[in-house]
């Protein structure tokens, strides 16, 4: 009976770290809730702490790894298990499930590869300014969602990624902003897009 109870507050405890009103949090499927590695995280803090550590643990090692061309279907995928894979088992690998925010599941392959053509033409003929053609990149990366978490933080690091194959500048992400500020700029630029009014976004980066 105490074992029972015991894992009664475990699965409370764990259930608090993916449900929360947290403005743009993903809530993960019950399969992708079992895909956390680290068992003895309890609380939506420890599970940052441990997704932190494992990005800055990616992007140690990113600059040997990354290709000439980072508009690659195969490096997206393979970007996402560097800066995941110490905390989920499923990094790296297109979601299956729906979510609140982002396109169907099973579009997800097909509107990858939409993307990386449309950059690519948008590249070659400049088709936007560098702040125009940014917004439309990093805001169609987010709203296909293509993976069960983390989305957000990988399209960052793979715009900056983009950035650095242009020789252009990075953005910075309002980063003398503090967090909850930066963080609710940065989602009212994305849905101002998702209304087709992109002029946020667009000042966002530049």
């Amino acid at each position: 009976m105490e074992r029972l109870r015991i894992e009664g507050v475990k699965a409370m405890k764990f259930k608090e770290i993916y449900f929360n009103n947290r403005a743009g949090q993903t809530v993960l499927s019950v399969n992708e809730k079992k895909g956390l590695k680290l068992a003895h995280i309890y609380s939506i803090h420890e599970l940052n702490e441990a997704e932190q550590a494992n990005i800055q643990d990616g992007l140690w090692g990113l600059e040997e790894k990354t290709p000439a061309n980072v508009l690659d279907e195969s490096f997206f995928r393979k970007l996402h298990k560097m800066l995941f894979a110490q905390v989920w088992k499923w990094a790296g690998e297109y979601r299956q499930s729906e979510k609140n925010i982002g396109i169907e599941a099973w579009k997800v392959p097909t509107e990858i590869a939409k993307l990386i053509d449309d950059t690519q033409y948008w590249l070659e003929h400049k088709s936007y300014p560098r702040n125009e053609l940014l917004a439309h990149f990093h805001h169609r990366l987010v709203s296909i969602h293509p993976f069960p978490n983390g989305n957000g933080r990988f399209s960052r690091i793979l715009t900056n990624l983009l950035c650095r194959e242009q020789d252009w500048q990075e953005p910075n992400w309002k980063s003398s902003l503090p967090p909850d500020e930066r963080r609710k700029v940065y989602i009212e630029a994305l849905r101002s897009a998702d209304l087709r009014d992109y002029e946020k976004l667009y000042n966002y980066f530049l």
